[in-house]
């Protein structure tokens, strides 16, 4: 799987060979690289069906619209809240059909949720596709930060990685919303992400919600 996730990240590299500030970034959803997919069926032993990969580029029109229609108002809204543009121009999000986790770098996105076939005819609905691709998204734009830089990671240092790594993008996740008046949404984002099989998102939410607040993550990534 290593292996095949390195190639999709020079494939990403290849394919975006600029970089320059601008507010935010177009995403171009690909779904070309079938040897990722038949890859992932030997190493997870999950048969991808053939008329799945026909359903995806059926639906890949509907996916790139929702995408078009939401990212004006999350990345604007982005990049209000904490001054900071985008570094890159494009982006290109690899979809995929391989029953895995959605992932920032390489940026790839698992469609079979949005996708009837493999969802028993129950499939996600598609504003939970922009959830998914604000969310990495979001990983990449972040500036790392570590316990050495950070009171908050430091003060929750004992914490798992991923729950690190969730605090300041769930805190950002939260005010965008909030913003939009969009709590009914933003109450469905934490339920479904706290019932995830780790419980490191859960906990991730916990704090940013009951514990710390999220308004103190925002406050470190804007340097006040």
């Amino acid at each position: 799987m290593k292996k095949m996730l390195s190639l999709l990240f020079l494939a990403v590299a290849w394919l975006n060979p600029n970089t320059s500030w601008s507010q935010y970034p177009q995403v171009d959803f690909v779904f070309a690289y079938l040897p990722f997919d038949r890859s992932c069926e030997v190493w997870t032993k999950q048969p991808i069906d053939q008329s799945w990969y026909d359903e995806l580029r059926a639906q890949l029109p509907a996916l790139r619209s929702e995408w078009s229609k939401e990212a004006p108002v999350l990345l604007g809204e982005t990049v209000a809240a904490l001054s900071a543009p985008f570094r890159r121009n494009e982006l290109t999000a690899f979809l995929t059909l391989c029953p895995i986790q959605s992932m920032s770098i390489p940026l790839i996105i698992n469609a079979r949720l949005f996708l009837s076939g493999p969802m028993k005819q129950n499939p996600w609905p598609l504003s939970r596709f922009s959830v998914i691709v604000f969310h990495e998204i979001l990983h990449t734009h972040l500036p790392p930060l570590s316990a050495g830089k950070s009171l908050l990671l430091a003060k929750y240092k004992d914490e798992t990685p991923v729950v690190r790594n969730h605090l300041h993008l769930f805190s950002v996740m939260k005010h965008i919303y909030l913003k939009l008046s969009r709590e009914q949404q933003l109450s469905e984002i934490i339920t479904i992400d706290s019932s995830l099989n780790d419980p490191s998102y859960a906990r991730a939410w916990e704090i940013v919600n009951k514990i710390e607040g999220h308004e103190p993550f925002l406050k470190e990534l804007r340097g006040k």
